[in-house]
């Protein structure tokens, strides 16, 4: 699995369904694939939550 070519496509997600809708192509890979993909779909989650809840409170 190319693991960059991964992360840049997480990079450019800009809402959480998108995250879900890459994770189901990615979940059928082995197991030490799929711990290093939640890692950065947990991660990427968090800081769309964070800057959305800053777009919030600004607005």
């Amino acid at each position: 699995m190319n693991f960059e070519k991964l992360k840049e496509k997480v990079d450019s997600v800009k809402v959480v369904e998108e995250l879900i809708m890459l994770s189901s192509k990615v979940f059928e890979k082995s197991s030490d694939d799929v711990i290093k993909v939640i890692e950065m779909f947990i991660t990427k989650s968090y800081l769309l939550g964070k800057k959305n809840m800053t777009k919030t409170i600004e607005d």
